[in-house]
């Protein structure tokens, strides 16, 4: 599932304005934004008879294309499934899919891209990552100017503002972001039957989240204090970093307020992850964090009873399932924990994009009819991108809504880890979409739980973090050395938090020192140099 919010930390976002973040995201945020107006509907690509003509479906022979993604769910995807072949056959293509797990996919893939071997289309972050704008540079990818006013489905999925930070000094543009809303919380989840049994009530406080921690340990219940969601343990963690003041980004200088920091520089964000090794040390924080290469070992385990509380995880899937195994459990949600220094913790937000892809230039006779599928996702074929198969994926109910059937409760061939492989994109009008998130609710049958799961958005939305560079500033030195003086001197350190135990904030703070003087202090200085407007950002007011 980041990085922006608010002009300030102290500013409540309203129910009404809630609703409407997405039209003011689309409306104010971007100038020049296009309209999207649901315009990938189904309805919309039937009305326009141009669009009849770009579906997947027009070609006698399917379009053959490799493709690499990264999945956030388990990397249990098997070819050959049910709703691969309904998708093969309305979009006539036929996809050889890799994935990787997210966790690896940036180190695996950049081993790919650099050798050259390269799929049709492939995930990356775009412009905004050294590595890939090099690539870029290199003329790897294959110029999309044209397809995008070709196919206008596609183009108006994405807001205009996202569009010209994806195109070079010369305008052309090469890579597809993958949209995000930019506020997404990652909650911190807990067992509040567990609680209630301990007679532990709610932590309102870091310090009071530490003490209910020790307690479950001591408790003799041999069950795991605390646990993290499907991703780094870091990032999942992400929202309880804001109650140590740390926002995982840059930020302005103590000293220099007109001058911005990355988070290594920045005391509270090393406080945060050194906490977390301790409490890692106390076993109070699982000890499979930061080791096992599996990224759902976490929500496994609450899943199954066996972890007290969670940073991250969706409510729609940890509740039904672990009321399987523990029938009489209960989940709530902490409000946003105030720090040990008194910080207010809320969330991180995030730049509304989140990787994306390129389409190899060695593939450009492939290349019309790719975005003609494309295009066909977001009209067409659009139903089934956003639903799937009614009956497998989804019921509809006397209102005629799509109702998603949960996950858990489908057959194997249409669980979301057949299907996630064989996404693309969504256009922004559906990324924060409450009729849809209620529904979502309902099929879980958990619909109860919706107006308090969307009350603690807001509280967590009402305290933003943002990240204060601008993602599509790059320094020439980043790209020239910054991988290898990361590698150098860093990667070990940074990488090691989780995982030795020895390691101390002073030895971080040595290495990074190494960086520096090798070359990391120059890109920081071309960073503030180049980013002319170092003003905290604002995504979605």
């Amino acid at each position: 599932m980041e990085q922006q919010k608010t002009k300030t930390k102290k500013k409540q976002l309203t129910k009404a304005g809630l609703l409407s973040l997405v039209v003011i995201l689309l409306l104010s945020l971007f100038t020049g934004c296009t309209s999207n107006n649901n315009s990938g509907s189904a309805e919309e690509g039937s009305a326009n008879g141009e669009e009849t003509e770009k579906t997947g479906s027009d070609d006698s022979e399917p379009l053959k294309f490799s493709y690499s993604r990264p999945t956030w769910g388990p990397a249990t995807y098997t070819k050959g499934g049910a709703y691969e072949k309904e998708l093969f056959k309305q979009g006539n293509v036929e996809i050889d899919v890799r994935i990787i797990p997210v966790v690896d996919y940036d180190a695996t893939i950049k081993t790919t891209a650099a050798g050259g071997n390269m799929p049709d289309v492939i995930w990356g972050w775009g412009p905004v990552d050294p590595f890939w704008k090099d690539l870029q540079d290199q003329g790897a990818f294959l110029k999309i100017n044209e397809y995008l006013d070709q196919y206008p489905a596609i183009k108006d999925a994405v807001p205009a503002g996202i569009w010209e930070k994806m195109a070079d000094d010369k305008g052309d543009i090469y890579f597809i972001p993958n949209l995000i809303y930019p506020v997404v919380p990652f909650f911190i989840n807990y067992r509040a039957d567990i609680f209630d049994e301990l007679g532990i009530p709610e932590p309102t406080s870091v310090a009071e989240l530490q003490s209910a921690l020790e307690k479950i340990k001591a408790s003799g219940k041999d069950i795991v204090p605390m646990t993290h969601g499907n991703t780094h343990a870091y990032w999942a963690s992400k929202d309880l970093a804001t109650s140590f003041g740390s926002g995982f980004g840059w930020a302005p200088s103590k000293e220099d307020p007109n001058t911005i920091v990355p988070p290594e520089m920045q005391e509270e964000h090393l406080n945060f992850k050194f906490w977390l090794q301790d409490m890692k040390k106390q076993g109070l924080f699982d000890e499979e964090a930061g080791v096992n290469p599996d990224a759902s070992f976490g929500e496994t385990k609450f899943k199954a009873g066996r972890a007290a509380v969670i940073l991250g995880g969706n409510l729609q899937s940890l509740y039904p399932e672990l009321k399987k195994t523990t029938p009489s459990a209960e989940i709530k949600i902490m409000s946003p924990l105030t720090g040990l220094d008194g910080q207010k913790g809320g969330t991180r937000v995030v730049f509304p994009q989140d990787r994306g892809f390129y389409v190899n230039v060695k593939a450009k006779d492939k290349a019309d009819r790719f975005f003609k599928f494309l295009n066909w996702t977001l009209t067409e074929g659009s139903e089934l991108r956003r639903y799937g198969v009614e009956g497998k994926t989804y019921t509809v109910n006397p209102k005629g809504q799509k109702v998603p059937i949960p996950d858990e409760a489908r057959e194997n061939d249409y669980k979301g880890a057949q299907i996630e492989p064989l996404k693309f994109i969504d256009p922004m009008s559906e990324k924060l979409d409450w009729e849809a998130q209620e529904l979502s609710f309902t099929g879980a049958g958990i619909q109860d739980k919706f107006e308090y799961y969307k009350g603690m958005f807001e509280k967590y939305a009402a305290t933003p973090y943002n990240d204060y560079k601008d993602p599509t500033v790059t320094s020439p030195t980043q790209a020239e050395i910054g991988p290898q003086i990361w590698e150098d001197y860093m990667a070990k350190v940074d990488g090691s938090i989780l995982t030795d135990m020895n390691l101390t904030k002073e030895a971080y703070q040595a290495a990074y020192k190494k960086y520096l003087d090798a070359g990391g202090q120059k890109i920081i200085d071309e960073i503030n140099e180049l980013q002319k407007n170092k003003s905290e950002p604002n995504y979605v007011d």
